[in-house]
């Protein structure tokens, strides 16, 4: 086979095979967009990469426009993306709520000015959405965990290759093939669902970048959605809200230091560090002050952890159940964030509400759609802070957060009635995760080529969602001489600069 550069897990997939000259054609390109996605997703724009649908049973996709004059294509599957056959072109303005029906496992989605959504899972009762795929979180290994009655054919990984041949396997921590799921090749852009093996650690990996999500069905009987979820891919710095959840680490002993809202600080495993095989559970190992026990995904249970090394992290659930979120990279932390559910005013946080954290202090502002005027309508302004001043470099590994929900503790707005489906615009890099209590508000939206549909069903489930950061609003940060993190800020032609 002909030398292709930095294509040698290429060659092994081909074994060592001629490649034709479509087919070298077809890596460089391949290779040229993975070079291109993976540079939108270090510059924090998840929502602008290409999208994948994970898992749908009702074929419905709602998602939110990020900018004005969108142009969002739709293609049915990989290979139809991979011919540039479009099934459906839609003109969007920001904050514009759409509902796609009649989709598939594995469709594409591309945007001009970001997009991001769920797709819907029903069965019965049962409402759960899943988050899209982004290749900007692809990754070629992975560690993820199986939560909550995750056994053969209940625990459902769902995967979508990226734009290169590949071959991917499952193993578990410690390497051991799960259920014969190795040597599986896959085609630019092919979906393909694999099943977990229990409750624990399990390992994704492949020759070339891909995307995946993951959830438990209960039983194959029942196919109750549970713990919904994006598979990432491995950081060094991310932040969470980690009650009930697990850390794990490809190298031995990698050292995980964690920093609360609250100004709590330490080291997992009593500085000693994670393994391979060996997960740590936030809530054990650190009970005093991780933040890991406070429910409803409040202020000061978001957690920032910095690894000496590489890992991943999920939470469990919050106090109402059933659902996780992973550990956010804070590399991929956008400013414009989709907010695509119609969230009910009821319960309390761990059934209703926005919840919102980020590396530094700031301001999120939450917008709804109006339909009537086709504009947003600012429904919120919440601030993004610590629990305490930060006075020094240290003090600012300390997350900022804020929530919108039916709480009162600190860093709480409440939620006055329902909220429409828009967008979160912010002055920093934000992680967010939204959920809504009970379907009692599911309107009339737009659908493709003029038509309109009704929403997506969410019940209690708490659901992390993505965006992109246009250049124009990219927040500036810089190390002052006294070693702490400062925000540029411009008022009225007026720069000044604050502790970030």
């Amino acid at each position: 086979m002909k030398h292709l550069g930095k294509q040698e897990d290429q060659k092994d997939i081909a074994e060592n095979e001629d490649l034709t000259g479509d087919a070298v054609s077809s890596v460089a390109a391949g290779s040229t967009l993975g070079l291109e996605q993976s540079i939108l997703a270090k510059a924090g724009q998840p929502a602008l990469t290409v999208l994948a649908v994970g898992y749908t049973t009702s074929g419905k996709v709602q998602g939110c426009s990020l900018g004005d004059g969108n142009v969002i294509e739709v293609f049915s599957s990989g290979s139809e993306y991979n011919s540039g056959n479009v099934l459906y072109r839609e003109f969007m303005n920001l904050g514009e709520p759409i509902c796609f029906t009649g989709l598939s496992n594995g469709a594409i989605i591309t945007s001009t000015q970001g997009f991001y959504g769920f797709s819907e899972q029903v069965e019965g009762s049962s409402e759960s959405p899943m988050p899209l795929l982004s290749y900007g979180l692809s990754f070629k290994s992975t560690f993820l965990f199986g939560f909550r009655s995750s056994g053969q054919n209940d625990g459902l990984i769902h995967v979508v290759n990226g734009p290169l041949l590949n071959n991917i396997k499952l193993t578990d921590g410690g390497g051991v093939v799960q259920v014969s799921q190795e040597n599986i090749v896959l085609q630019p852009w092919e979906y393909i669902q694999l099943t977990t093996n229990g409750n624990k650690e399990y390992i994704l990996e492949g020759q070339n970048p891909m995307m995946a999500c993951i959830h438990g069905r209960m039983n194959e009987t029942s196919n109750k959605f549970a713990d919904s979820r994006l598979v990432m891919p491995l950081t060094n710095d991310g932040i969470t809200w980690p009650r009930s959840g697990f850390v794990s680490a490809p190298y031995n002993n990698t050292v995980v230091n964690w920093f609360t809202r609250d100004n709590a600080e330490g080291s997992l495993n009593s500085g000693n560090g994670v393994s391979p095989s060996s997960p740590i559970d936030f809530d054990a190992a650190s009970p005093t002050g991780t933040g890991a026990n406070d429910p409803d995904y409040q202020p000061d249970g978001a957690t920032r952890v910095f690894a000496v090394g590489l890992i991943s992290a999920y939470s469990g659930a919050d106090s109402a159940g059933y659902e996780a979120s992973p550990l956010m990279p804070t590399s991929a932390m956008s400013q414009v964030v989709a907010q695509p559910l119609f969230i009910d005013d009821s319960g309390d946080g761990g059934n209703s509400g926005i919840a919102i954290a980020s590396p530094y202090q700031g301001t999120a502002k939450i917008y709804e759609w109006n339909d009537v005027t086709k504009t947003i309508d600012l429904a919120y302004t919440l601030p993004i802070t610590r629990g305490t001043t930060a006075t020094d470099r240290n003090g600012q590994k300390h997350p900022a957060a804020g929530q919108v929900a039916n709480e009162t503790g600190s860093g709480s707005i409440l939620l006055v009635g329902q909220l429409k489906a828009g967008v979160i615009i912010a002055d920093v890099p934000i992680t967010v995760v939204v959920q809504n209590a009970t379907p009692t508000l599911i309107p009339t939206i737009r659908s493709q080529n003029g038509t309109t549909t009704t929403s997506i069903i969410n019940d209690d489930d708490e659901t992390l969602t993505l965006g992109w950061t246009p250049s124009t609003l990219k927040s500036e940060i810089t190390e002052g001489v006294d070693g702490i993190l400062y925000k540029r800020v411009i008022n009225a032609g007026t720069e000044s600069w604050e502790i970030a």
